[in-house]
């Protein structure tokens, strides 16, 4: 794999105003996963993707991706047991955000790893709801969704 991004670059596409392709139907239940096709007036494209295990009912996982590239932009996970170690030797425990990053590219030479994590930020402010922080990760990423996303019962 060959990493052809920047981290300003990574940080531009992140933000930039993003629109939901067409109505979907997101079921945040355990064992469900499912993508979400994002476009710009630029004529970007990108994928969020969602992903609960079927064995737990408290944790997500959220990833941005740019289409073309398939390059991981920025991920949520809510993981209350889990972690990540970033190439410093830091180690982020719990809910948290992995954000595209080329310097942990370079140091971990691992031919796959491009994130570095850090605690989830301020703007994410009720974990417990799965829901909340859909929308909430919808904010961060800049995604006018325009009505065009509803959830299916959690129960």
């Amino acid at each position: 794999m060959e990493i052809k991004l920047t981290d300003e670059e990574a940080k531009y596409l992140i933000e930039l105003l993003k629109f939901v392709f067409k109505k979907y139907k997101v079921d945040l239940r355990p064992g469900n996963k499912g993508d979400v096709l994002l476009t710009t007036e630029e004529e970007y494209e990108f994928i969020l993707h969602y992903y609960t295990p079927s064995h737990r009912g408290d944790r997500l996982s959220l990833h941005l991706r740019e289409r073309e590239t398939n390059t991981n932009l920025v991920r949520i996970n809510i993981d209350p047991n889990g972690f990540h170690k970033n190439s410093n030797g830091e180690t982020i425990y719990g809910n948290r955000i992995l954000i595209f990053s080329y310097e942990e590219w370079v140091n971990k030479s691992d031919g796959y790893t491009h994130v570095r994590a850090y605690n989830l930020p301020k703007e994410f402010k009720n974990i417990d709801c799965l829901e909340q922080v859909f929308l909430d990760f919808l904010l961060y990423i800049n995604v006018k969704s325009e009505g065009k996303i509803t959830f299916a019962p959690l129960l």
